[in-house]
C-alpha cells in the first residue's frame, strides 16, 4: 500500500465552487512521510476576503472492496487500528498505488489481503473520507464470485483474519458496532441502498 500523489488544489474540478480559494505563495511543507505529507496553506473567503491558514494531509486514494460469494456473503478482514486502539472489522482495501486505477487497485488489494479473486468489477462511486483535513477520496468497488486462489501476503506490518459476513447481517453488525470503521459503513451503505433497488438482486 504505497502513498501516491495526490491532486494539489489547482487540479481539483472546477465544478467543487469552493467559497474559500487557494492564495498561492503562502504554502509550507511541514513533514513527509512514506503515507502522507502535512502541510501549511493559505486560503481566502470569496465571501468575506477573509484569509487563514490551514493545515493539509496529503493521502492518495484509497479503495474498500465489497466481495461477495453466491451465497450473498461479503468476504472482510478484522485488523488492528492504531487510531482506536482496538479490532476493526472491515471490507478488504488500502491505497491506491500511482498510475493505478480504483478497480486494479481493488483485485490487488483483495488479492493480498485475503487471497481472493473475484469477478464482474463494478465501481459505485466515491467520498472524501476527512475533507475537513485530508486531500484522500475512498472509492468502493464490488466484485462478485470471491474464490480463494492463494494465501494472504498483504503488508509485513498487517495481521489479518479473513471472516465471511452474510448480505442480512451487515445493518446488525453496523448497529451492534462490530463494524465500526466510518469509510467502511460509508461504502457498505452505498451497496445495500444499490442491490435494495428495483430491478437487483
Amino acid at each position: 500500500m504505497k502513498n501516491g500523489s495526490a491532486k494539489p488544489p489547482e487540479a481539483w474540478p472546477e465544478s467543487c465552487s469552493p467559497s474559500w480559494v487557494f492564495e498561492p505563495g503562502h504554502d509550507q511543507p511541514l513533514l513527509d512521510t512514506w503515507l502522507f505529507k502535512l502541510r501549511k496553506e493559505r486560503y481566502k473567503s470569496q465571501l468575506s476576503t477573509k484569509e487563514h491558514d490551514f493545515f493539509v494531509a496529503e493521502i492518495a486514494d484509497a479503495v474498500h472492496v465489497i466481495a461477495t460469494d453466491p451465497e450473498g456473503r461479503v468476504l472482510m478482514v478484522r485488523q488492528f487500528r492504531v487510531g482506536s486502539r482496538t479490532d476493526s472489522l472491515e471490507t478488504p482495501g488500502g491505497l491506491i498505488d500511482p498510475g493505478e486505477d480504483a478497480i486494479t487497485a481493488a483485485h490487488r488489494e483483495l488479492l493480498e489481503e485475503t487471497g481472493y479473486k473475484a469477478e464482474n468489477a463494478r465501481l459505485l462511486g466515491g467520498f472524501w473520507s476527512l475533507p475537513s483535513l485530508g486531500t484522500s477520496r475512498i472509492w468502493t468497488v464490488v466484485l462478485e464470485n470471491a474464490v480463494k486462489v492463494a494465501e494472504p501476503h498483504g503488508d509485513p506490518t498487517e495481521e489479518l483474519q479473513v471472516e465471511w459476513v452474510s448480505k442480512s447481517e451487515i445493518i446488525k453488525e453496523i448497529a451492534n458496532g462490530n463494524i465500526h470503521h466510518g469509510c467502511v459503513i460509508c461504502g457498505l451503505f452505498i451497496w445495500l441502498n444499490e442491490i435494495m433497488l428495483p430491478g437487483r438482486d
